[in-house]
């Protein structure tokens, strides 16, 4: 048979035999305080209450035979450390003895010996004695987070104890259950307890530290319009932060008329200061039931022991049987359901779901939505260069240009979650991150490029180019590449001709075929454009904007030469056009020269758009224009986006800046792209290999199916190019060898 754990010694052990007159001559002789005491009330202690005869208050605190000094010397520790990190928080401070000592002793009436502290007394009247006000579970939660916050740099070897209130140990009180008066509630709270066998293993693993351990309305005191104080660290032990959370949740639902509302105001205002695991927030409802359990199950044990405190060691009760006929009817699964959805913390899911693809269908549209794979993945986790699908499988992400410096950036994720726990609005108040960035940027281009704008997309910004060029020229002809791809608004739709046949082309739109081979130079490239502009003007048009992905990676990823590129650039500009450099993929690092690809052929464009992987994944986009050219836009329209350059877009991006210049990726994108081109042309030295950087193309028989073969070999690519006949590689840049090695590897096998 298992043995019980011993009993916490101050919980079998009489209170002091101390009254006021003793406690006042320790207070005078010690101190060198004269008062007048009057007792408090205490279940274990004896606590009084001194007016002392120069106006000031003071407590004096006379503790069980059975507490530990040790215990008592880290309680006097952990309010010196509070006082330290947040001299703010509303708690009491210690006053010293004459001899610089935080605790003397003092012997009682039947000679046993006791500690005795003195502490401040703070103002407010204690919380489980009045009305609550409807901002207090707010301002609870605030306090408690705070609190736990101050304590997490604290320890002590004293805190490592049992105490018979811990939610997590409520299993080891399952022998008073006899003992509760209402003899119908013990059959249903027998099979409760049974509920929380595994609850003490289910914290381990969770943030621990030594923490207070009964932040409750016993010892909280309340003013006109906050809470003035936090007292009684007698309860302080390590335990984990959601048992100690949880224990102040209890106390503030016992007098709640509305459990659920209640319990929101005080874990938003908690995760403001301490946002919480989504592993803790799955056992707080459990832990909560735990502890009114708890409560019962102590009041059933100590009340026939000292019938004159009755009244006190039954007043949790009533509270606590109204937690569990509330909570106890749901099962651990949905009550955890609840508190997720609470907490922000449902959407974290790493199940599979098998009905999903339909789901997807029914609710997405099927052509609406397309998917990668004929047999589509449910993916649940990144991380660096890897991703995990709900089957447990992971995968080298050789596609994804989005999380360009990796998936799930710890430097990225944190700016973003700092930024988001502080501010979010739109861009019409002024923030320093909007600035920063938009300098950054602006520092990276060509002399004349000093005006930047943001938005969310590539689409959107590319969108605001055509619109600006319009204006400022006059004219309603674009000119962009066969194939090519510049976003899903209605107008830049119509530039990505990759996306429907030549035959629905709108007549304001023409394209140039893209360079297919090295002796596409700049003569080439000036016909091209002279031939594109006798079409526009043939259908009553005039070239106002050439757009153009400078890595043609809908055509199938080319590498055209310097003199095609900028001769492209010069017949548009001779012809009274303007340019536009999309470098939504092209862009941050990835051709493995320079910060823009642009930049590679010597390109002076009009205007340079930014999307996709700016923010590694969170939505944001720019345009970087001249002056010149805003200022004439906004004589005859204007742009406002609610969303482009909100202060979490800016930090995302000014993070993912920072990620690539201090790890250097751009010129380890130059170095792993030859090393990949090297290995693929060793594979296949019969198929084109072409790109730059991390941008490579395989030209290819069945590349659709070669990208499924790659996918089982668990790689994941993507197909582009005439006929999805190009097998396009455009990994996250932080690749190092061992990926390229292990594509290599995976690419071999698929053959």
């Amino acid at each position: 048979m298992e043995l019980m754990p011993e009993r916490t010694p101050s919980m079998v052990a009489d209170p002091p035999e101390v009254d006021a007159g003793a406690a006042s001559l320790v207070l005078r002789d010690e101190y060198g305080v004269d008062a007048v005491l009057t007792e408090l009330r205490s279940e274990r202690d004896r606590n009084f209450l001194a007016d002392c005869v120069d106006g000031s208050r003071l407590v004096v605190k006379v503790s069980n035979s059975g507490d530990d000094p040790a215990q008592i010397a880290m309680e006097c520790g952990a309010m010196r450390h509070v006082e330290a990190v947040d001299p703010d928080l509303p708690i009491p401070r210690l006053v010293l003895t004459r001899g610089g000592d935080p605790v003397t002793t003092l012997e009682a009436a039947d000679g046993r010996i006791h500690q005795v502290r003195v502490i401040t007394v703070v103002a407010g009247d204690v919380a489980d004695l009045t009305a609550l006000p409807a901002w207090f579970a707010g301002e609870f939660g605030s306090v408690c987070g705070r609190l736990a916050r101050a304590l997490q740099g604290f320890g002590h070897p004293a805190a490592y104890r049992w105490l018979d209130w811990d939610p997590r140990q409520v299993t080891s009180l399952e022998r008073y259950v006899d003992q509760v008066p209402d003899e119908h509630r013990r059959t249903g709270l027998r099979e409760l307890v049974a509920r929380f066998a595994g609850l003490d293993e289910a914290t381990r693993g969770l943030p621990a530290s030594v923490l207070h351990g009964d932040v409750t309305l016993s010892n909280i005191l309340l003013g006109t319009s906050g809470i003035t104080g936090v007292i009684d660290f007698g309860d302080m032990h390590h335990t984990a932060r959601v048992a100690d959370l949880a224990i102040s949740l209890t106390s503030l639902l016992r007098e709640s008329d509305d459990l659920w509302t209640d319990a929101r105001d005080f874990l938003d205002s908690y995760q403001r200061i301490l946002p919480l695991e989504p592993a803790e927030v799955a056992v707080i409802g459990e832990l909560v039931l735990a502890r009114s359990a708890a409560s019962i199950l102590i009041s059933a044990w100590r009340a026939p022991l000292y019938p004159d405190n009755e009244e006190y060691l039954t007043s949790l009760v009533s509270g606590s049987w109204k937690i569990l006929d509330e909570l106890a009817v749901l099962d651990p699964t949905e009550l955890a359901g609840r508190f997720h959805r609470i907490c922000g913390t449902s959407r974290v899911s790493s199940s599979a779901d098998p009905t999903l693809l339909v789901r997807r269908k029914t609710a997405l549209g099927d052509q609406l939505s397309p998917l990668f794979y004929r047999s589509p993945l449910q993916v649940v986790r990144g991380e660096g260069p890897w991703v995990w699908t709900a089957d447990g499988r992971r995968y080298l992400d050789a596609y994804n240009n989005v999380p360009v410096v990796g998936h799930a950036h710890p430097a990225v994720v944190q700016a973003i979650s700092r930024q988001a726990a502080i501010l979010n609005l739109n861009s019409r108040y002024l923030h320093p991150a909007v600035v920063e960035l938009a300098e950054r940027l602006i520092a990276s281009m060509p002399p004349g490029l000093d005006t930047c704008v943001f938005a969310n997309s590539g689409s959107e910004v590319n969108d605001l180019a055509w619109r600006m060029a319009r204006v400022v020229t006059g004219r309603g002809g674009a000119i962009v590449a066969d194939l090519s791809y510049h976003g899903v608004s209605e107008a830049t739709a119509a530039f990505s001709t990759n996306a429907y046949p030549a035959s629905a082309r709108p007549s304001h739109v023409a394209v140039f075929e893209a360079p297919r081979g090295a002796a596409d130079d700049g003569l080439a490239a000036a016909a091209r454009i002279g031939a594109a502009r006798d079409d526009l003007q043939r259908a009553g048009h005039d070239v106002a904007l050439l757009a153009v992905d400078s890595v043609f990676s809908s055509a199938g990823i080319l590498t055209p030469r310097d003199d095609f590129m900028c001769g492209l650039q010069d017949e548009v500009r001779a012809a009274g056009g303007l340019v536009l450099a999309d470098e939504v993929q092209a862009g941050f690092g990835r051709g493995g020269r320079n910060l823009w690809r642009f930049l590679d052929f010597g390109m002076t464009p009009d205007f340079v758009t930014l999307g996709k992987p700016m923010g590694n994944g969170h939505p944001v986009a720019a345009l970087i224009t001249r002056r010149e050219i805003a200022e004439q836009f906004t004589e005859v329209d204007e742009y406002f986006s609610t969303f482009g350059g909100n202060p979490v877009s800016c930090v995302a991006a000014l993070t993912v800046l920072d990620v690539i210049e201090q790890a250097g990726l751009v010129a380890r994108s130059g170095q792993l792209g030859s090393l990949l081109r090297r290995g693929l042309t060793e594979l296949v030295p019969e198929l084109p290999v072409r790109g730059q950087g991390l941008m490579v193309g395989v030209e290819m028989p069945g590349a659709a199916d070669f990208a499924e073969r790659l996918r089982e070999n668990g790689v994941l690519v993507g197909t582009t190019g005439p006929g999805g006949g190009v097998l396009k590689i455009r990994p996250p840049l932080i690749w190092g060898r061992e990926q390229v090695d292990r594509f290599l590897e995976a690419f071999a096998a698929a053959l």
